[in-house]
């Protein structure tokens, strides 16, 4: 039986449409013509100027045309992961991003599918690089004829900051959120990128590739949606959503598809370890839950009384985060709050309490 998430969790789904939408996105960016070729040749072709300080010759546009297509074909069918908040944080301190050497096995065994992508809500920070949203990998071959391309994706905004001011002025970029800063390729044991990795503010490819081994090494291998009926797979959750598709392409074919149902697409999402450690005291404010040392807010804490006041307030407070998440916006709204009393109940009121209160409105 598949395991579903629950669909009262609002953050879960605010994700999993959120990396969905990523997944389509970069499928556009690979293979949907533009000008007669997809946007990402546009940007292979500043990787390559950014390497040997020359246009694209014919063999090499014709081998990066190849890499466009297989890179749609594969993000059409990819299987989409969405990382919990604090993974980018193990990742980072993961051992293979902090020793000399790694041993990752059999890349076919490893991998949690052929193809994939994971999705950080909270990105991946290394230093002096852009923030890492999205790690993607495709397979081709088997064997000895295993060609594996790896992918970092930051958002588009921050592309161009680093490139020189004339390759920035004429590459254009796709106007999705999300856009992929480094590619790199492993076949017959042989890394190879494709560009300046500093001027795209992305890691090299050896960096890639421990970044992704790390990301399969925390979580088991999972090679198809049946897995997850495994009690070993209990770590991950599915939830399905509708197949993301661009404004244009749905409003061209609404009159077609009224009758058609819906395409839905399972999304993985990957339940936060229970061993995560919860993080030290620094500053006499938080402690862990089984430290029974010091004050107790709840025993030590009196009440205190709010007067009638305006304050700002969202009016989704329930969905704030997922909304900011998914890349909207919450604007807040002046409300009155009615005289009360705050703190735990059945406790004495202490007079010299206050709270941050928006003045009066005029």
């Amino acid at each position: 039986m598949t395991k579903a998430i629950s669909p009262d969790s609002v953050p879960a789904l605010a994700r999993a449409h959120h990396a969905e939408r990523m997944r389509a996105q970069l499928a556009d960016f690979w293979g949907k013509p533009l000008r007669g070729i997809p946007h990402g040749m546009d940007l292979l072709r500043t990787m390559y100027i950014t390497v040997t300080a020359m246009e694209l010759t014919h063999d090499a546009a014709l081998v990066y045309l190849d890499l466009c297509d297989n890179n749609a074909a594969a993000y059409r069918t990819s299987d989409v992961w969405v990382a919990p908040p604090g993974m980018g944080e193990r990742i980072t301190s993961h051992p293979f991003l902090n020793s000399d050497t790694m041993v990752g096995g059999n890349l076919e065994d490893i991998a949690r599918a052929r193809d994939g992508l994971v999705y950080f809500p909270t990105p991946i920070h290394l230093d002096g690089l852009h923030p890492l949203y999205g790690l993607a990998w495709h397979m081709r071959g088997t064997g000895h004829d295993l060609v594996v391309d790896f992918e970092t994706i930051t958002t588009t905004r921050l592309i161009p900051t680093r490139l020189p001011p004339m390759l920035a002025a004429t590459t254009p970029l796709p106007r999705t959120p999300y856009c992929p800063n480094g590619l790199a390729t492993l076949s017959n044991g042989i890394l190879n990128g494709y560009s300046n990795y500093d001027l795209f503010g992305a890691p090299g490819p050896a960096t890639t590739l421990a970044l992704l081994l790390a990301f399969w090494d925390l979580r088991r291998p999972t090679t198809a949606p049946d897995a997850l009926d495994d009690e070993d797979a209990a770590d991950e959750d599915i939830v399905s959503v509708p197949q993301y598709t661009s404004t244009r392409a749905t409003t061209r074919r609404k009159s077609k598809r009224n009758n058609r149902p819906t395409r839905k697409r399972r999304i993985r999402i990957i339940r936060e370890p229970v061993h995560t450690s919860v993080p030290a005291a620094t500053d006499g404010h938080a402690r862990p839950r089984d430290d029974d040392s010091g004050p107790k807010w709840k025993d030590d804490t009196l009440r205190w009384e709010v007067s009638e006041k305006w304050q700002n307030r969202c009016l989704n407070p329930r969905q704030h985060r997922a909304i900011i998440e998914a890349g909207g916006e919450c604007k807040p709204v002046r409300v009155r709050v009615k005289e009360h009393t705050n703190g735990p109940k059945g406790r004495a009121v202490d007079p010299r309490r206050t709270v941050r209160i928006v003045p009066d409105r005029p």
